[in-house]
């Protein structure tokens, strides 16, 4: 059954650029699979002699527009949102790793999952790219909720087999190994994507990078996502663990992880060839402001190229604890 809707719009033409009818017809109809689909948008003098036994909901002084789309978000940190830390750091350590640990049980991970997609939805994000946890059953709640509910979702496992604690840490291969099953099983399922998600270089070991690099090669289709330059303290310890790298981005590029269809949240505290390398490897960045300025990580430079700081020593509080260092 179709049905529309006469309000203004925002929408974007076949050219990618955008178009407000200021009084508009957006046209839909449910398909096989009762997911509701747009048939046609546009001027409702245009449309309307078209689709005149359309039953229509008018909407004055409303504007309809494309669901948002989220390019970084943490589904298994809702429940830590706002808590206070001095960093990026010690944040994932005093409170993500702990509450990130639930997610090993099932239940709980369909509960987040099933509140996180109805946050999605009350704010308008009808697409996004997303971190699950390290532990596959966070992935195929969060998965079976999106496709219950007809999202656009695509997320990943976190790949973290170092430098993480007890309940979050995963072991080399099986990691890998679960991420392939989980790529075989989810992506291209109805309007679901998979995402080959190292949590960031520095929780990764070589050869944890080297297969997810392997598996971005033998799945060209599926998408990359990870952190990088976002808080000095951790460009710090990344260069420390990867000195054959040129830079902290570079890290990634070096394993085979920047390509079409990879996304790199945060890319504050970048050189001029790191901006370079995101160009000519058609990489994408993920720009995160508000995370940025709570956390005091500094702000992503629009303007142009900003200093990336040079290597430094592990901050001597962290020194003591190599396994319980966040990601």
């Amino acid at each position: 059954m179709q049905q529309a809707w006469r309000a203004a719009l925002l929408r974007f033409d076949a050219h990618g650029q955008a178009v407000h009818d200021s009084d508009g017809l957006l046209v839909t109809q449910r398909d096989a699979a009762g997911v509701r689909r747009v048939v046609a948008a546009g001027s409702h003098a245009t449309l309307a002699p078209q689709f005149a036994q359309v039953p229509v909901t008018h909407l004055p002084g409303r504007l309809i527009a494309p669901g948002f789309v989220d390019m970084h978000v943490h589904y298994p940190q809702l429940d830590v949102i706002g808590s206070p830390a001095d960093g990026l750091l010690p944040w994932l350590e005093h409170y993500t790793f702990p509450h990130e640990a639930r997610f090993a049980d099932p239940a709980h991970a369909a509960e987040v999952a099933a509140f996180f997609c109805g946050e999605l939805a009350r704010h308008g994000v009808t697409t996004a790219l997303t971190f699950c946890t390290s532990h596959p059953a966070s992935v195929d709640a969060l998965f079976t909720e999106a496709q219950t509910r007809g999202l656009r979702l695509i997320a990943g496992k976190c790949l973290q087999d170092r430098h993480s604690p007890d309940g979050v840490r995963d072991e080399t291969g099986q990691s890998l190994i679960d991420t392939e099953a989980l790529i075989k099983k989810w992506h291209g399922v109805d309007r679901l994507g998979y995402a080959i998600t190292p949590r960031f270089a520095p929780t990764s070991t070589e050869a944890q990078l080297r297969g997810a690099g392997a598996l971005a090669a033998q799945y060209p289709a599926v998408w990359i996502q990870s952190h990088v330059a976002e808080n000095v303290d951790e460009i710090a310890w990344a260069r420390a663990l990867f000195p054959d790298s040129r830079s902290y981005l570079a890290i990634y590029a070096d394993h085979g992880l920047m390509r079409r269809r990879a996304v790199y949240a945060h890319c504050i505290h970048f050189h001029d060839d790191d901006r370079a390398l995101m160009r000519d490897t058609h990489t994408a960045a993920a720009v995160c402001p508000t995370s940025n300025l709570f956390l005091g990580s500094g702000f992503f430079d629009f303007a142009g190229p900003s200093a990336c700081p040079s290597p430094t020593a592990w901050p001597a509080t962290w020194a003591a604890a190599p396994a319980s260092r966040p990601s």
